[in-house]
C-alpha cells in the first residue's frame, strides 16, 4: 500500500512541474503573501521591543517552527480540503470506495499540492534566521527536538485538515470553525503561548495540540522556564501527542467513511 502511495503521491508532483515556470512563480508568491505575516510581527516589534517578554529572534522561532509544520500540511493534506468537498457534493466518493485502496490514502495522494511549499519556505528562512541569533549549545538532541517539533506540529495539522473533512460525511460541507484550529492556531501559536488566558493554553496543548510544533521545544532551546509551570520535558512527548492525536483522527475518519451514503448513481 505504501509503494501505491508514493506512485500516486509522485505522479501528482510530476503533473504539476510540466509547467515549470507557473509552479515557481506559484511557489514564491506563496511564499511572498505568507511571508507578509512575520513582516507584521517585525514591525510590531519594532514599536513594542517584547511581547510577553520575548525579543524578535526569538518569537522568530517560534513563528518559523510554526509556519514549517503549518506549510508542510497544508501541501500534504491539502487533497482534505475544498477538493474533498467536491467528492462529497458531486457523489465521486462513491469512485473512491470502489478502489482496492484506502480511501484515506486516495484522498491523501489525490492533491498534493508542491506550490504549498512556499509557506515553509519562508518559514524556514525565519527559522534559519532567528537559530543564527539564538545563544545555544547545539547538540545532536537539541536539532532532533527540533525536527520532531516540526514534524509531529506538520502531524498534527493534518490531522485538523482531515477532521474538517469528516465532518462533510454528516454536513457536505467542511464547517468554517476548523479554521479556527489551523490557520488560527497557526498565528496563535507565532506567539508565546504563556500570554494567553489558560483556557486558550489548555485548548491548544490538549485539545487542539499545535502548540507542541513550537512552544516546548521552542522553551528547550531557549533555555527558557514557562511562567505557568509547563515542564521543559514535555517538548520531547510531541510525537507521543502527535501520533495519539492523528490516531484519533483516523479512529474519527472511518466514522465518517461508515457514515457515508452513496448517491445511488
Amino acid at each position: 500500500m505504501l509503494a501505491i502511495s508514493l506512485r500516486l503521491i509522485g505522479a501528482r508532483i510530476r503533473s504539476q512541474m510540466q509547467y515549470k515556470t507557473s509552479f515557481w512563480l506559484d511557489l514564491v508568491g506563496t511564499a511572498v503573501s505568507t511571508g507578509m505575516e512575520f513582516i507584521v510581527l517585525f514591525l510590531l516589534l519594532q514599536r513594542f521591543t517584547l511581547i510577553g517578554g520575548w525579543r524578535l529572534h526569538e518569537i522568530g522561532l517560534l513563528y518559523g517552527l510554526t509556519s514549517v509544520s503549518f506549510g508542510l500540511a497544508e501541501m500534504i493534506g491539502r487533497g482534505f480540503d475544498s477538493p474533498f468537498e467536491r467528492l462529497i457534493q458531486h457523489g465521486d466518493f462513491d469512485r473512491v470506495l470502489t478502489r482496492p485502496l484506502s480511501s484515506f490514502v486516495q484522498v491523501l495522494a489525490s492533491e498534493v499540492q508542491l506550490r504549498r511549499l512556499g509557506r515553509a519556505v519562508q518559514g524556514a528562512g525565519v527559522l534559519i534566521f532567528s537559530l543564527a541569533q539564538v545563544e545555544a549549545f547545539w547538540t545532536p538532541a537539541l536539532l532532533l527536538l527540533l525536527l520532531l517539533s516540526i514534524l509531529s506540529g506538520a502531524l498534527i495539522y493534518v490531522g485538523l485538515i482531515v477532521i474538517g473533512a469528516t465532518i462533510c460525511f454528516w454536513t457536505i460541507k467542511t464547517p468554517e470553525v476548523i479554521n479556527v484550529f489551523t490557520f488560527g492556531g497557526q498565528q496563535l501559536t507565532s506567539l508565546p503561548l504563556s500570554i494567553y488566558d489558560r483556557w486558550i493554553r489548555a485548548v491548544f496543548l490538549s485539545i487542539a495540540p499545535v502548540a507542541f510544533a513550537s512552544y516546548p521545544a521552542a522553551l528547550v532551546i531557549l533555555g527558557r522556564s514557562d511562567p505557568h509551570g509547563l515542564p521543559a520535558w514535555i517538548a520531547w512527548c510531541a510525537p507521543v501527542v502527535a501520533s495519539v492525536f492523528f490516531a484519533a483522527v483516523l479512529g474519527f475518519w472511518q466514522i465518517g467513511v461508515r457514515r457515508y451514503q452513496s448517491t445511488g448513481t
